[in-house]
């Protein structure tokens, strides 16, 4: 049995909705209105950033939108040190999020964190903006995303410690074995996952998997 911290990105590994920011930089206040509009009811997450990204001008390039990310994400407190406690105690980690390879690669890349696996949406830039979600299988899908890997971590026997904050978040969260969550995902989970614990730096997700996780993974 293997370890596995899996994270959210946005509003968890770093402070805010850096895919927010990046549409209100990227795209024409005229296009965002029309798109708000006539988006139809029912979409999706997975759906509706897809939709959202297309609305970016192709050319716009995604050197520009890294610049803008670097200069613009915090990332949350104590992450390192996290990502230190995996390492020293042969936990994997892994993100797993919605948002996009063109702004969560950079803010990865130049933390150093390449050997952290990364689960995202991936872009391209052909004529316009496209965005792709694959399951753990390789079949793109359009619903589900994040709790496809879940699911898959879960099916391989893993102990998966789940760390999100939002409403996408909910069900994935639910087949883990631990959460740590805030916000929504909080709010959601209280009282009902028997292994939830509320953070706000990643110092508070150490403290308890410092005197915890022994228990849920005895060497």
């Amino acid at each position: 049995m293997v370890g596995i911290l899996c994270l959210d990105f946005d509003d968890t590994l770093v402070m805010e909705n850096t895919l927010r920011q990046v549409l209100a930089r990227f795209v024409p206040k005229d296009a965002w209105a029309e798109y708000l509009e006539t988006r139809p009811a029912g979409q999706t997450v997975e759906q509706s950033n897809a939709a959202e990204l297309d609305l970016i001008d192709p050319s716009v390039s995604r050197g520009e939108i890294a610049a803008f990310v670097l200069e613009t994400a915090k990332v949350r407190e104590g992450l390192l040190e996290l990502t230190d406690w995996a390492h020293w105690n042969g936990w994997l980690m892994t993100v797993v999020s919605l948002g996009f390879d063109l702004y969560i690669d950079p803010v990865l890349d130049q933390l150093k964190l390449d050997r952290m696996a990364r689960h995202t949406g991936r872009t391209r830039n052909v004529y316009r903006w496209q965005v792709r979600y694959y399951s753990p299988r390789g079949i793109q899908v359009e619903a589900g995303f994040k709790l496809s890997y879940a699911k898959a971590f879960q099916d391989s026997g893993d102990f998966v410690v789940y760390v999100g904050d939002g409403e996408s978040d909910v069900e994935p969260a639910r087949q883990a074995q631990a959460v740590f969550a805030r916000s929504t995902l909080l709010e959601r989970l209280e009282g009902e996952h028997p292994r939830l614990y509320p953070f706000e730096a990643f110092h508070d997700v150490v403290a308890v998997l410092e005197r915890e996780a022994p228990k849920w993974l005895p060497q």
